[in-house]
């Protein structure tokens, strides 16, 4: 049963995925509805068929080719809907609401029980590592973060911590503050060419999500893989110290490892310094 859900899980994230893009689309092309209305073909401004919106299928079928005028497709499209995927996929391996002790009677893979706190809290994740990957995506092509989605986020984020408690509310609010002041602070230095106003509102969400131990580790971790892409950018001459680099998808990557795995690097980092 639980592979079963595994393969739904990812299968629902790729269609997840697939609205995704449409959101992002639609955030670019400020002057269409984000949620509804028809997707279309960017190239035609055609209607898509059914056909022409199965997640990772439809591209592969179509060899990255728009369906009317053959033009090509970003590789973006198919990204977003296997990472979206695969993101869902490990939130169910974390959150695994599937009570694996089969009915002795029939045991078939009907019989299996939901636990529903930890279904509450899979979706809580869904939704929240959703609103994520639009910011990753959109940050790395505009290099920009939108308050349509990050200001939603926080909010969620927020009431994440009020109903599950995790982080504590407490944790929540200090790691939502201090994080958010940290870029504030290097945004007023600067006056704004280190960081933006998305980039502070983007630590407001992170630490409101995470707390702030694991908030904190998200930023680190954000830093030092910013730093090594940066490094070997330079050492490949595919960018200059004046080249811009939108900070935003890496905060994001630093966030998913802090999620899923922060708590096993604080404990190893502890046991170092003992």
């Amino acid at each position: 049963m639980t592979l079963f859900a595994a393969t739904l899980t990812f299968i629902f994230g790729t269609f997840i995925g697939s609205f995704l893009s449409v959101v992002l689309y639609r955030l670019d092309h400020k002057n269409k509805p984000i949620i509804f209305g028809r997707s279309i073909c960017q190239h035609s401004g055609k209607k898509l068929r059914a056909l022409h919106l199965v997640p990772v299928l439809s591209w592969m079928f179509l060899r990255g080719r728009s369906a009317y005028t053959g033009e090509k497709i970003s590789v973006n499209y198919i990204l977003l809907e296997v990472i979206t995927g695969l993101t869902f996929l490990t939130i169910f391996f974390t959150f695994n609401f599937v009570d694996a002790t089969a009915s002795n009677i029939d045991p078939n893979i009907f019989n299996y029980s939901i636990v529903w706190p930890t279904f509450a809290n899979f979706i809580f994740h869904l939704a929240i590592f959703s609103f994520f990957i639009i910011i990753f995506f959109y940050d790395l092509v505009h290099k920009e973060i939108p308050d349509q989605i990050s200001i939603p986020a926080i909010a969620l984020a927020v009431a994440g911590s009020l109903i599950f408690g995790l982080p504590p509310i407490t944790s929540m609010l200090i790691g939502s503050v201090s994080i958010a002041g940290f870029f504030a602070l290097q945004f007023v230095i600067s006056k704004g060419t280190w960081v933006g106003g998305g980039d502070i509102r983007l630590g407001a969400l992170i630490g409101a999500f995470l707390g702030w131990k694991l908030g904190i580790l998200a930023v680190v971790l954000a830093y030092f893989i910013g730093a090594i892409f940066a490094t070997v950018l330079l050492l490949k001459k595919k960018a200059s110290r004046k080249t811009e680099i939108a900070f935003g998808p890496f905060l994001i990557f630093g966030t998913y490892i802090a999620a899923f795995y922060g708590k096993e690097i604080l404990a190893w980092y502890l046991n170092t310094l003992s």
